[in-house]
């Protein structure tokens, strides 16, 4: 399929409806920095756009590792399950290795519909009016801007794990004149690992397994918002040409819009499809880890150990942060389009023209609302789900009292 020309992205006059429903053109913006950091972390755990031989197997090599390193912490639940604090150091990385296996394997399921995704916004973007360009730019810098900033985060959680246990083991050297190695996290194996060849692999294994944890998350988490914040932005652009305008019989630009309007909505359905299965799972692990590192920061408030519980909750925030925050938006800015159609002059338009708005308002009046199972991706859930692990932390330090 031949490649689309600068001419028509040069062309604001271009009809949009022309465009979006073709997203072959798949050499558009090769070197934009459109989800630089959400793509770079994926292939970072074997999902890409292509997949190979090498990629596949890197892939389950990367799946299997999270795999064994998760059963490793529950066995090591199980074997101390009357030590309640041993306990909850644990569930805090299992369960995140869980929800980074949940993460990689849908985000791989979904990879042709995520990149389907991608292709029809770069698309639009090159299809845009001069304004609507910059303004695009300008979310997409900031979109880079906040996926660095979870990127750091999360390496910074990862890495307190691994320096900890080499500075555990130095501190012993220099105290007790004895290295005394332990793994980054709470594990156990059916078989010895105390042979120093046998642990100095299960340490460097470990400690690449928690970055694929990492880039895991980020991947999943940031792409999610960088999809979701371009489609707020396409909705604005949507109530920008509804409101005020007065429309003529057989206007072609109304037709347009009302494409615009439909394609954008089908990407959103998109989206919400690809990611329902990862965030149920995001919200109901992250509900749990909060009580669980909520109650633990409460226990060693003012130790050493306090700025890594600080660090791994604002992690866990972030990530529920990243499907609320844009839930709404999307949900708010999709609803808003009905409300510029009333803005126009719909009430002058002859029946035909009326007709096309009354179906473009009916679609609007059903705004995208991410739900997953019995959880809606909204700011309003994302509050309930703090004052619920409040409600339970308090509760768990009833328990330690008595």
């Amino acid at each position: 399929m031949a490649t689309t020309t600068a001419k028509a992205t040069s062309n604001p006059g271009t009809p949009r409806a022309a465009w979006v429903s073709d997203v072959g053109g798949r050499t558009i913006d090769d070197e934009e920095n459109f989800l630089r950091v959400q793509l770079f972390s994926m292939a970072l755990i074997g999902v890409q756009e292509r997949e190979t031989v090498p990629s596949r197997i890197y892939s389950y090599f990367c799946f299997y590792s999270l795999l064994i390193m998760d059963l490793s912490m529950v066995l090591f639940a199980v074997q101390h399950f009357g030590d309640m604090v041993l306990v909850c150091d644990c569930l805090g990385p299992g369960f995140t290795a869980y929800l980074g296996m949940v993460k990689q394997h849908y985000l791989s399921e979904q990879r042709k519909q995520l990149w389907e995704i991608i292709y029809a916004l770069k698309k639009l973007k090159q299809i845009a009016k001069p304004d609507e360009i910059r303004s695009i730019e300008r979310n997409n810098q900031i979109d880079r801007y906040l996926a660095t900033a979870y990127l750091t985060s999360a390496v910074i959680t990862g890495s307190h794990f691994i320096v900890t246990a080499i500075v555990k083991a130095v501190y012993s050297k220099v105290v007790h004149g004895k290295f005394v190695w332990q793994l980054p996290l709470l594990q156990s194996y059916p078989f010895d690992i105390s042979h120093p060849l046998m642990f100095a692999v299960l340490f460097v294994w470990t400690s690449a397994t928690i970055y694929m944890v990492v880039f895991g998350s980020v991947s999943s988490d940031a792409a999610f918002g960088g999809l979701a914040s371009n489609l707020v932005v396409h909705f604005k652009f949507i109530q920008a040409g509804f409101r005020d305008r007065s429309f003529e019989d057989n206007d072609p630009s109304l037709k347009d819009l009302i494409e615009y309007h439909r394609h954008v909505l089908d990407l959103s359905r998109k989206l919400i499809s690809a990611y329902r299965p990862i965030m149920l799972n995001n919200f109901i692990v992250a509900s749990f880890l909060l009580c669980v590192l909520g109650f633990q920061l409460v226990l060693f408030m003012g130790s050493t150990m306090m700025f890594l519980y600080i660090v791994f909750v604002t992690a866990i925030v972030i990530q529920i942060t990243f499907f609320s925050y844009y839930g709404s938006q999307l949900s708010h800015e999709s609803a808003l389009v009905g409300d510029a159609i009333y803005c126009s002059n719909w009430y002058e338009t002859s029946p035909k023209t009326r007709r096309l708005l009354l179906q473009c308002l009916m679609r609007a009046q059903v705004p995208v609302n991410i739900r997953v199972g019995f959880i809606e991706a909204s700011m309003p859930t994302f509050r309930a789900i703090l004052n619920s692990a409040g409600s339970y932390v308090a509760l768990l330090l009833s328990f330690t009292d008595t």
